[in-house]
């Protein structure tokens, strides 16, 4: 399956012309694009359900995010998203504290991301005690981990940095700073991240391209789903 054909255009539109009365005019474009790409969200899920199962229950609307910007303590105020994303969570929690599988097709920077097509897997924004937890987990089981991130499949596609906002500048608090491996404690999101040009995006087996990709995050998910365990009910 693949996207609709209009949705690159129609974001390429929507960034010169993003106005509500535009917006209105071209809404039969967008509700096109929109129940195009859940029926596309549906089939990844349901793909990625068969190797992941703390997606089980989740539904693509569900997964999908609303176009409306959330504009009240921004100064920017277009009032839309110049982007469609979903995003596939662990335990059915659509939020950005937990485990999942990302992806955002449009012309939109959003968190630093550019491009036509951003995707990959991981965790974003943890909160204070799942990020404590996975520290320790990484503290606890290094080998496991850089084994995870020197597999050939994740490093073609997300190559030896993690995705975050910000990185700390020195080992967080309770750790040895000269632990050997001390970088890897330093990030506050651990996200992979793989950008597709647009014929890649326009091509018959984008949702291919998708999964295999976020196939290559799988163990770096299921390392923090383990982490997590414990916490994840308190989310």
């Amino acid at each position: 399956m693949t996207i609709h054909p209009d949705t690159l255009p129609f974001f390429r539109e929507l960034a010169q012309n993003n106005n509500r009365p535009w917006f209105m005019d071209n809404k039969p474009r967008w509700e096109a694009i929109r129940k195009q790409f859940e029926a596309f969200t549906q089939e990844l899920l349901d793909r990625m359900s068969a190797l992941d199962p703390t997606l089980e229950g989740l539904t693509a609307k569900g997964c999908m995010y609303r176009i409306y910007r959330d504009t009240r303590f921004s100064n920017d105020k277009t009032p839309y998203k110049t982007h469609i994303a979903c995003f596939l969570s662990s335990w059915g929690k659509k939020n950005s504290g937990v485990p999942g599988y990302y992806l955002q097709v449009g012309s939109e920077e959003a968190y630093g991301l550019t491009g036509t097509c951003n995707l990959g897997g991981g965790i974003f924004m943890p909160a204070p005690a799942s990020l404590a937890a996975i520290r320790q987990e990484i503290f606890y089981c290094p080998d496991e981990f850089l084994a995870i991130m020197s597999n050939s499949s994740y490093k073609r596609y997300f190559g030896k940095e993690f995705f975050t906002i910000k990185k700390l500048s020195r080992v967080p608090k309770g750790y040895p700073a000269d632990w050997e491996h001390a970088d890897l404690l330093k990030y506050k999101d651990y996200c992979t991240t793989h950008t597709l040009p647009e014929d890649a995006v326009t091509a018959p087996d984008f949702s291919d391209r998708v999964v295999e990709i976020w196939r290559a995050s799988l163990p770096l998910n299921r390392f923090i789903q383990r982490a997590m365990e414990e916490v994840k009910d308190t989310l």
